[in-house]
């Protein structure tokens, strides 16, 4: 693919997804308009996305193995209901 120069000189910044990811506020207002929508696949892959970048500190902070963590999204997870719980008050939270 060609690299494509602009001919105005724009200042630019660096974008980080993991930051978004990292603020609770956000997070929890993107899980709640998945959840208004009935946007099931949303709410998971948003769910998902921020425990890829915390999975560690959730499973700590919600008393979880990491391990029960990352298999509770995962397509062969079947996790409880208060396993989602905590996984989400720890995202919101």
């Amino acid at each position: 693919m060609p690299v494509i120069k602009s001919k105005k000189k724009s200042a630019s910044s660096a974008h980080s997804p993991g930051s978004f990811f990292r603020s609770h506020e956000k997070v929890a207002a993107a899980l709640l308009q998945s959840l208004e929508e009935n946007d099931a696949e949303a709410f998971l892959e948003i769910l998902d996305a921020y425990l890829k970048v915390n999975r560690t500190k959730v499973a700590k902070e919600a008393n979880l193995s990491r391990t029960t963590v990352q298999n509770a999204l995962s397509k062969k997870g079947n996790p409880t209901i208060r396993t989602i719980a905590k996984i989400v008050h720890q995202a919101v939270a």
